[in-house]
């Protein structure tokens, strides 16, 4: 779910933020030259890129006004529609790897401190705050 702003969806994030509800989002896979995407660039909003298997920035990740985590998007397997394991590729695979961790550590600070620090060093445009779940890609 990515996209330029929508204002029935950005209802629908801050009615779910408003009940307490933490949002994860991916941002997308139109190219760092692409306008912020939405709903990750809302405030309030986690905003998740993809990394490969060497830790790099995927070259199609997009941006949002702010970049909170990277995590596995590329270089591993997911079940397909059929059960079987295919390659997959793109932000929105490391998405739900950091929700899932974000649920785990039970905080957005005990997530942070989870981070890996990649890139430059602390908070940066192409990592956000660090790799969360690189031990969580299936190599298959």
């Amino acid at each position: 779910l990515v996209g330029p702003p929508n204002p029935v969806l950005n209802g629908a994030v801050r009615a779910a933020q408003g009940k307490g509800v933490t949002i994860v989002a991916a941002v997308g896979n139109d190219g760092p030259a692409a306008p912020p995407a939405y709903p990750a660039s809302w405030p309030g909003v986690i905003a998740v890129t993809g990394v490969d298997g060497r830790d790099r920035a995927l070259l199609e990740a997009g941006k949002s006004l702010h970049l909170d985590f990277a995590a596995p998007g590329a270089d591993m397997f997911a079940a397909d529609m059929k059960g079987n394991a295919a390659r997959v590729r793109g932000t929105s695979f490391a998405a739900p790897l950091v929700a899932a961790r974000l649920h785990g550590a039970g905080s957005l600070s005990a997530l942070s401190r989870e981070a890996k620090d990649l890139g430059k060093k602390g908070p940066d445009a192409i990592y956000g705050r660090g790799l969360i779940c690189g031990s969580c890609r299936n190599n298959r």
